[in-house]
């Protein structure tokens, strides 16, 4: 048994992504893990860095709650779209606020970093309208940026990646989409 924490970073409760993730919540339960859920699309959380890391946001409540479930957490699963080549803002605006120096790294000295989350582990569920192929290459550049530079950075190592690509085309049947959830659900069990 594991402790799971599911981000679900599509901003819209009826897409795709967000079934996708609710779909492996229900296996992992059913698997006997420990799952925990951070619903972007209906928590209430402002996204937006106002002042960067210069000064702390007014309500910091939903950072701080997503951090204690992170910190309980063995294994994060992202679920997300990719959108000109990246998250959507309110999954970006989610690692902004959470992922903040003294959680997740801690600079000893300008070129001395600290990963703060070493332990942990994660896995990657993209959607994307371009080819599965061209998100997972250096041209894509989205999976190789979270495993180096979005978690790598804090220490979590990437354990696996699923890349549904050539979404919302023809090529993408509703049997391709069902497989897809199914290796979803099953990489969490």
């Amino acid at each position: 048994m594991m402790n799971l924490l599911i981000i679900q970073g599509h901003p819209d409760r009826e897409s795709f992504t967000h079934a996708n993730a609710m779909n492996a919540m229900r296996e992992a339960e059913k698997a006997g893990h420990q799952v925990k859920m951070i619903d972007l699309a209906v928590d209430d959380f402002d996204p937006i860095l106002r002042f960067g890391y210069r000064q702390h946001m007014d309500d910091e409540s939903a950072p701080h709650h997503f951090q204690e479930l992170i910190q309980e957490a063995d294994h994060l699963a992202f679920f997300f779209p990719v959108w000109w080549g990246a998250e959507p803002a309110v999954l970006k605006g989610f690692l902004d606020r959470t992922l903040t120096p003294g959680f997740a790294y801690h600079y000893e000295s300008p070129t001395k970093i600290q990963h703060l989350l070493k332990g942990k582990t994660a896995s990657l569920f993209i959607t994307s309208r371009g080819p599965a192929w061209f998100t997972k290459s250096p041209y894509g550049a989205v999976v190789s940026r979270w495993k180096r530079l979005v978690l790598g950075f804090s220490g979590i190592k990437v354990k696996k990646t699923l890349v549904m690509g050539d979404m919302n085309t023809k090529k993408n049947t509703e049997k391709k989409r069902q497989a897809f959830m199914a290796l979803s659900a099953k990489e969490l069990q």
